[in-house]
């Protein structure tokens, strides 16, 4: 009799060791944070994203390949001049030193942050940057909801977004797009960070968006279409496992693999700083298409060498997708008309746009 009571105690310390959590504002970035986090390789990665539903267990061991860290600034204390148009209650960190291509210097690229009640909810607000040395501000038509509070199991919601980027009329970015978010597991996940387990839930979003980059007078609007897995835990303010995948049809494939950490010495060390969110930062603007004109419809980008997984997608100037490859940089366009074309290739989280002339 003993040993059964002391077998239904054990069964119901281990059931509650596993319980539901809630996700509100509290468990957001605020101002003054900074937060380490580690990239794993994405390349035969074995994490089943389809694992959904109650009582999870996670046990995740990761490589890390290089570190990042996100500190987070009030708009104030960026730059000054960015309160007249963002406001004293932003705060945000830098998600780039620079915008590479850019026809202008563009630096210290920041995405700013806020909490917002009635309903409670965290958002992407406003962007800013430094263009020719002018500090240029601009804030989301639409916001970017990123999450709605509370958080909790089989949770749903949807909203839209819209930023508009202007590069001092030579042109500009815009994007707009929709995303749609559900908590579609919980459990509890263990980390090379978080070494017990410790309870989570796992939201999925859906993103759908729409790029369009203005080269002089002619305008090409590109689909993206991506999903985010978001382990949350409570009192971190940042995921402690991050998947990004993009998707092309019903096909996802994983680009990257982000989780809070600690400092490690890497070797050799990587400073370089990775945005923590999809943004213009992550943009590739300065590659080229070789010859351009084509040679009778024949052109080959290019890539960085260390690219070895990328997708290659041409667009016409109707946003129509018109010639496709997989980890391929030579082209065949003999069967398109002549006119301009952009080729954007997703290489993991980086995403370039080549011009070509056929």
């Amino acid at each position: 009799m003993k040993r059964l009571l002391s077998a239904l105690c054990l069964m119901i310390i281990a059931q509650s060791a596993i319980g539901q959590i809630t996700i509100t504002a509290s468990d957001m970035p605020v101002s003054g944070d900074t937060l380490r986090y580690s990239f794993a390789n994405p390349i035969g990665s074995t994490i089943d994203l389809a694992d959904t539903g109650g009582s999870k267990v996670w046990n995740f061991t990761f490589t890390p390949q290089r570190q990042a860290v996100d500190t987070y600034k009030s708009a104030l204390q960026v730059n000054p001049l960015y309160v007249v148009t963002i406001g004293l209650t932003a705060y945000g960190y830098k998600v780039a030193d620079s915008f590479p291509g850019a026809p202008l210097p563009i630096r210290q690229l920041y995405t700013f942050f806020e909490k917002k009640t009635s309903p409670s909810r965290f958002q992407a607000q406003a962007f800013g940057a430094s263009i020719a040395g002018v500090p240029t501000p601009a804030n989301y038509s639409t916001p970017d909801v990123w999450y709605y509070f509370p958080l909790t199991y089989n949770d749903n919601d949807s909203s839209n977004y819209a930023l508009n980027f202007s590069l001092s009329g030579l042109g500009g970015i815009k994007q707009a797009g929709y995303r749609k978010s559900r908590v579609d597991a919980w459990g509890t996940i263990t980390t090379p960070y978080f070494t017990t387990p410790v309870n989570c839930i796992r939201v999925r979003q859906e993103i759908h968006e729409i790029d369009s980059f203005t080269f002089g007078t002619t305008t090409f609007g590109f689909p993206r279409n991506s999903v985010e897995y978001k382990w949350l835990v409570n009192g971190q303010h940042y995921p402690a496992l991050w998947v990004t995948t993009n998707m092309f049809g019903p096909t996802e494939t994983i680009a990257t693999i982000r989780y809070r950490d600690s400092y490690r010495d890497l070797t050799p060390p990587d400073t370089t700083i990775v945005s923590g969110v999809t943004s213009v930062s992550n943009i590739i603007t300065d590659l080229k298409a070789i010859p351009n004109p084509t040679a009778n419809g024949k052109v080959s980008l290019d890539l960085p060498a260390t690219w070895q997984a990328y997708i290659v997608e041409v667009f016409d100037v109707q946003s129509r997708v018109v010639a496709t490859a997989i980890n391929d940089r030579n082209l065949d366009l003999t069967a398109l008309p002549q006119g301009q074309y952009v080729a954007r290739v997703i290489a993991g989280e980086k995403v370039a746009y080549i011009r070509i002339e056929r």
